[in-house]
């Protein structure tokens, strides 16, 4: 099975996606790794932008849903970037969306916390 992939690497943005009310307050700095998974991208072989998704318009989709949400948990921000991705690409196999939160409010020692959400397209 021949499978393509876009993938849209370690976007960042500042939101207010959190749980404490400091986080919806001040906000702070998410990743995002967006992957957008097809049986087969036809631009490769007539390379039209008609025939691939426009990650440029699904980058600005992107980056307004993580600084206008203020959901509480970083699994719900991704599971809305997955579906609104699913529903602005023509013809995805899947999603798999990637949200990091490495300023997370939690005392110790970590490099990030992160959910990833794989959705199927229809």
């Amino acid at each position: 099975m021949i499978m393509d992939t876009i993938r849209m690497k370690e976007m960042e943005f500042y939101g207010h996606t959190g749980c404490l009310p400091e986080e919806k307050a001040n906000g702070q700095r998410f990743v995002v790794t967006c992957e957008i998974i097809f049986d087969s991208i036809r631009g490769k072989i007539t390379d039209d932008l008609n025939d691939t998704c426009d990650y440029s318009m699904l980058y600005g989709r992107i980056k307004e849903i993580v600084e206008n949400d203020r959901s509480d948990l970083i699994e719900h921000l991704a599971y809305k970037i997955a579906d609104d991705v699913l529903k602005n690409t023509r013809n995805p196999s899947m999603v798999r969306v990637k949200v990091s939160k490495p300023d997370c409010p939690i005392d110790g020692v970590f490099d990030t916390m992160e959910v990833e959400i794989e959705r199927a397209g229809e």
